[in-house]
Parts: C-alpha cells; sequence; structure tokens
C-alpha cells in the first residue's frame, strides 16, 4: 500500500522494490528500514523468488503496509525485472532483503535527483557490517576519489568510462532510479553480476551522481550469491569477465580500446587469484598467453609478477589495482 504523504502533494511516490530467495529471516529488519523512512509517499514492493524458507511467514505482519509478490524460481533479474514492472513510482529503489536504509535514504535521494532532473542514477556512501573485516565505506574507486575533490560532498559526470575499470558501488541498495531511466535501459539481464551491467548501460546514456551521506548498510554474508569470502575475488572477477565479453558485442560502444584492455586485465586478475587457490600451473599458462597477446602496455606482468612471489603478490596486486 502506497504510504501517508508528509504533507508536501508534490512529493514523488517512490516504489521500493526488494527481492528474496530464501533470506525470510532478514526481511523483518529489511522491510522495517524500508518503512521507516522519512520520505512520504512511498510503496513497497516484496518480490519472493520461489523460497522454500519461512519467507512468507515472516511477511504477514507487514502485509497491510506492503504490496507481496510470489513467483515460481527464476533468478534475481526475473523478480527485479516483475518488481520494477509492478513499480508506479517517480522513482525506483532496489532494496536487497538482507541490507538496511537509514530512515533519511530516500528523503536525501529524492531531493537530489529532483534538484538534477538530467542525472541516470543517484548513490549513496554507507557501511558494511557482518565480517570482521567489514569497511566504513561502501564507495570506490572513481566515484570515491570525485567525491574527495568536492567540498560539497556530491558530484555529477559521465563515469561510463571509468565503470569500464571499476564500477565502485557495493550493491543496488545505493541507488534510487527514476522510472523513465529504467523504462529507457530496459530490463536487467541474466547475469551473475547483473547491476555491473546494468551500470555500464546506464551510464553509456545518462550522467551518474554520487553523493557522500552513508545511507546503507550492506550485510557481507557467508552464504550470500558472492560465496565464501575466502573465493569472493575469483568469483567477482569471473561474473565481470562475463559483462564485459557481453559489452564488448555491442555495436555502439564508446570505449573499445578500454573494455578490451579490461577484458585482458580481468583475465590476468583472475589467474592471479586461481593461483592464490593453488592453482598456479593453470595461472602462469594463462597469463603467458596473455603478455603474448597484449605485450604492451604489459598488463598481465604485475600479475604474473605477483603470482611467482607469494610473500609480495597482495602489495604488487593491491597497486597494480588502484594506479594500473
Amino acid at each position: 500500500m502506497d504510504q501517508g504523504t508528509s504533507g508536501d502533494v508534490s512529493a514523488p511516490l517512490v516504489s521500493v522494490v526488494i527481492t528474496s530467495c530464501n533470506t525470510g529471516r532478514y526481511l523483518p529488519e529489511t522491510l522495517d528500514s524500508a518503512l521507516a523512512q522519512t520520505h512520504r509517499p512511498i510503496e513497497v514492493i516484496v518480490v519472493d523468488d520461489g523460497s522454500t524458507d519461512d519467507t512468507a511467514r515472516r511477511v504477514e505482519p507487514y502485509l497491510d503496509r506492503i504490496r507481496f509478490i510470489q513467483r515460481s524460481h527464476g533468478g534475481l533479474a526475473a523478480a527485479r525485472n516483475q518488481g520494477i514492472a509492478a513499480a508506479r513510482g517517480a522513482f525506483v529503489a532496489l532494496l536487497d532483503a538482507d541490507d538496511l536504509w537509514v530512515p533519511e535514504k530516500l528523503s536525501v535521494q529524492v531531493e537530489i535527483a529532483q534538484r538534477l532532473p538530467a542525472s541516470g542514477m543517484v548513490a549513496c556512501d554507507g557501511v558494511e557490517f557482518g565480517s570482521p573485516s567489514s569497511r566504513p565505506y561502501l564507495l570506490s574507486g572513481a566515484a570515491a576519489a570525485a567525491l574527495r575533490r568536492t567540498r560539497s560532498g556530491e558530484v555529477t559526470a559521465d563515469f561510463h568510462r571509468a565503470f569500464i575499470d571499476h564500477v565502485g558501488l557495493r550493491c543496488p541498495a545505493q541507488t534510487l532510479i527514476p522510472r523513465a531511466v529504467l523504462e529507457h535501459i530496459g530490463p536487467f539481464g541474466d547475469f551473475d553480476a547483473q547491476d555491473y551491467d546494468y551500470y555500464l548501460r546506464l551510464s553509456a546514456r545518462y550522467p551518474v551522481t554520487f553523493h557522500a551521506h552513508s545511507l546503507v548498510r550492506w550485510r557481507d554474508r557467508e552464504d550470500s550469491m558472492s560465496g565464501r569470502r575466502s573465493r569472493r575475488d575469483l568469483t567477482w572477477t569471473r561474473q565481470r569477465l562475463v559483462v564485459l565479453r557481453s559489452q564488448a558485442r555491442l555495436r555502439a560502444q564508446r570505449y573499445p580500446a578500454a573494455l578490451e584492455r579490461q577484458l585482458i586485465f580481468s583475465r590476468a586478475e583472475a589467474a592471479f587469484h586461481y593461483a592464490a587457490l593453488g592453482s598456479k600451473r593453470y595461472a602462469f599458462r594463462a597469463l603467458r598467453m596473455l603478455l603474448a597477446r597484449q605485450p604492451w602496455p604489459p598488463t598481465a606482468l604485475p600479475f604474473l609478477v605477483a603470482t611467482m612471489t607469494p610473500h609480495a603478490a597482495r602489495r604488487v596486486h593491491w597497486l597494480w589495482s588502484r594506479y594500473g
């Protein structure tokens, strides 16, 4: 159901789309954070993607305040697309079933989005929680660097070239997207790294706004879709490769040389992670092939050095990732 207005009859309706699959134990806390938003009006849509746990029972106390859609299991992209199709708001905010918002999240972002109507997406900062290694920030890469250079705590720019190398967003809960933009870009693709694919497609057509407000709490779970933390770097790199290959097939690709370089970089990074997990023979062979393919600039060379010198591996990899 739509929530009551805050007295401003011009305030736009925001649709909150929450997807869930066997994450019922987290849903009440996530729903509480969505329903506690200071912005009004909102509608909260929960799409249950064929859960076999107690999701339906956990949602029951909220049924008078949300729209609950149950569907056969079809994957995260299909669930998101169904939720977006059901949304009626001028803006759509995605929220995974285990992540949380602070109460002002939508109010802050709607104000920015209305002030910057040409922006295709507004994205905030936040914190990780749930792991001893959790970080006190979610933004990274070009977005974080751009924010450090501005006193306003807000930056709007063409980030498409930067996104090819590194999106810098940790989770969809950080974003607010105008409905018109979603309709223009089209549905989420059926990728494991579907968010990365969507951000690339969106940033190719629209400027993106980042702001420094810390408004999201991203839950770091060992049983998440990204898998065990010990293998997560490899998982994310392999998922990114699938998206980059898909992007490379697009005729209208704006930065083909940068995309090709990132493809080689990601292959080298994957080989490095394979080596770290014990597959050094495969890693050496793959890195030598990449060096033969692109002798200059030698994108794979730092990863080969890192693989050969395990004590320096993390440092070399970090330096190349940051400055390469």
